[in-house]
């Protein structure tokens, strides 16, 4: 069975660990992104800690998902707009050469939906969207079992829909996108400035029933309606920190994505999970990412 290295680099944290290309992951680690990447030369300091993490452990290859932007082949890193200083950088190139294995680059979200496929026995054939609410909004479309790039390798970014009436900047450095109203950095500017008394896990719990947390809800809902609406799924998955959130209104979400979605179909034969947001779901996911490349899925 092969052993991969299963890196998610987020923008706050860095999940390591052996995946086995079968959802199994042994010595997980998680730590701050900027205790592994200390200086100018990113791709060196990632090399530095894989090789010191493995201390001398024989692996098959690695695959690291980045939250970012690549390119089609899925070799460069394009854009990070919670990384900036990780942008334009040759990965699968430069890591390849120094740690004498494959390396494989993916989009964060690209590993999550691969996880979360196989967690609830989606099958391959057709197509599943995975759209998943943390900070911003994750999205990742596969179809017959293969990710779908676009012609640039910027497809799925279905956080940066124009919301028409917003000019709210984003970190892409476009105006008025969707994930600053409906991804959970809304969520923390509205606890922040509503209910400062708060801690921000308690939201839904305490103020599920005020208007603004309505207005956010269906504002979610709007995402997966437009992508389902467009691409008429065979499954949906939902998940992310925010519907992973204690008293998080999975009822009214769903009432709120039928609501959105064409009548009569897809709205009437609609397939939604609503997956759990798991710590080391990621680097699980680069394992399957991985095998999938190396010998097939």
């Amino acid at each position: 069975m092969s052993e991969i290295i299963g890196i998610d680099i987020g923008g706050t944290n860095f999940r390591i660990g052996i995946a086995d290309g079968s959802g199994n992951v042994s010595d997980f680690r998680k730590v701050s992104v900027k205790s592994v990447l200390k200086s100018a030369d990113v791709l060196k300091d990632i090399a530095g800690y894989i090789s010191s993490y493995a201390g001398g452990r024989v692996y098959d290859a690695v695959a690291i998902g980045f939250p970012a932007t690549l390119n089609r082949e899925r070799t460069r890193i394009l854009q990070a707009p919670n990384l900036p200083f990780m942008e334009n950088l040759p990965v699968t190139e430069y890591l390849s050469a120094a740690l004498g294995v494959p390396v494989f680059a993916e989009r964060d979200v690209t590993f999550a939906l691969y996880y979360d496929m196989m967690k609830y026995g989606v099958p391959h054939e057709g197509i599943t969207c995975g759209i998943y609410f943390g900070t911003g909004i994750g999205n990742a479309i596969m179809i017959d079992g293969v990710p779908l790039p676009g012609r640039n390798g910027a497809a799925g970014e279905l956080g940066h829909i124009p919301v028409d009436g917003s000019d709210e900047p984003c970190g892409c450095g476009l105006t008025g996108c969707m994930e600053n109203l409906a991804g959970g950095k809304y969520l923390a500017r509205l606890q922040r400035e509503v209910w400062p008394e708060t801690d921000i896990a308690d939201t839904f719990t305490l103020h599920g029933d005020d208007v603004r947390i309505a207005e956010y809800i269906s504002r979610m809902a709007m995402c997966i309606s437009a992508e389902v609406n467009i691409l008429d799924p065979d499954y949906v998955i939902v998940g992310g920190g925010v519907p992973d959130m204690k008293g998080f209104p999975r009822e009214a979400l769903h009432r709120e994505i039928i609501a959105h979605t064409r009548k009569p179909l897809p709205a009437g034969n609609l397939r939604v999970i609503y997956a759990d947001d798991e710590p080391g779901k990621c680097v699980a996911g680069a394992g399957y990412y991985a095998c999938d490349r190396m010998i097939g899925w």
